[in-house]
């Protein structure tokens, strides 16, 4: 049980910190669940893109998961300290930082797609990515490993990975996180300027050939990065630029836990957003998901395929990342 180390309304803070958690990961749960679902189900039309969305949502699952946990842990009043916290959420500290880096190579995926699509097209699903993936992991060891080598003990107010992480890694590991953070935005940008530099000469093609119903895709493909963007601002990179900011103000460490523990409801947002902005932006994910929800409810909620299904058209042509 807590000590009196945190003043009574730090805790209520925290409790209620955890209360919201709780309701944002219900909603992430349940939208990571489907969009691994569908890419499962339909797999056997998977695009490169879309395969890297479907892992980035179990990904996703499993820091909400985690999260919860640390909510809980909040809520019963657990005391917490470093060296135990570190080993029980261990997987969700190695793949927080998988989850940003594929974030980051979706981006550079698109801009891929834009600037060499014939190279694109050509590269094997399975190889790009394995391709994709091998340096998301080596990044997140690359963080994962010194952090077992500066590991020390000591109490902190909650499970979290900028709190259990120790405070050298912890340092090194929000501002890698800001990097790239602002490199996927960076990138998205570019990317949007590219295509809009290109639409001229797309507007002079037959409308009939490949490339114009390519850049056509790709039109619908930017109304939602544009969401996607300035979600991802207001989550993952605002949380972290929070958490370095107050780390400056030379507050007392009891207040500076408590501040990067709130800090988490825009982290666990950015977890749970991706499934909502693409039900919202788009019309045909909307009646794909009808169907697909429609079905499970004729097969008993069991998991089924419906035999009409459009979700293979949304999941190639209007994500918000995928070709």
């Amino acid at each position: 049980m807590w000590d009196n180390t945190f003043e009574p309304q730090d805790m209520s803070l925290l409790v209620a910190t955890s209360i919201l958690m709780f309701v944002i990961g219900a909603f992430g749960i349940f939208g990571n669940v489907n969009l691994a679902l569908a890419t499962l189900v339909f797999a056997h039309q998977r695009t490169k893109c879309s395969m890297l969305i479907g892992i980035l949502s179990l990904i996703d699952l499993i820091c909400v998961v985690f999260e919860l946990q640390n909510a809980f842990r909040i809520l019963a009043q657990f005391e917490s300290f470093r060296v135990a916290c570190f080993w029980v959420f261990s997987p969700y500290l190695f793949f927080i930082n998988v989850q940003s880096t594929v974030i980051l190579a979706l981006a550079l995926d698109r801009l891929l797609a834009m600037y060499i699509p014939v190279l694109y097209r050509r590269i094997s699903t399975r190889t790009y990515v394995l391709l994709v993936l091998t340096p998301c992991f080596l990044c997140a060891a690359a963080i994962f490993v010194p952090a077992v080598v500066y590991l020390e003990d000591e109490r902190i107010a909650a499970c979290n990975p900028p709190l259990t992480y120790p405070p050298l890694i912890s340092q090194i590991w929000n501002r890698w996180i800001i990097v790239s953070d602002v490199s996927t935005i960076v990138i998205y940008l570019a990317t949007m300027i590219l295509l809009m530099i290109k639409k001229r000469h797309f507007s002079k093609l037959n409308r009939a050939c490949t490339e114009y119903h390519f850049f056509v895709q790709q039109q619908h493909i930017m109304r939602t990065i544009s969401v996607i963007v300035i979600a991802f601002a207001c989550s993952s990179f605002f949380c972290h630029c929070s958490v370095l900011f107050v780390t400056f103000l030379g507050l007392s460490e009891s207040v500076v836990q408590i501040f990067q523990t709130i800090a988490v409801i825009p982290a666990i947002m950015c977890y749970c957003q991706n499934y909502y902005i693409y039900l919202w932006r788009s019309a045909e994910y909307r009646a794909s998901f009808k169907n697909q929800f429609l079905s499970i409810i004729k097969c008993n909620w069991q998991l089924c395929v419906p035999q009409h299904s459009t979700v293979l058209s949304v999941y190639s042509s209007t994500n918000h990342y995928g070709h």
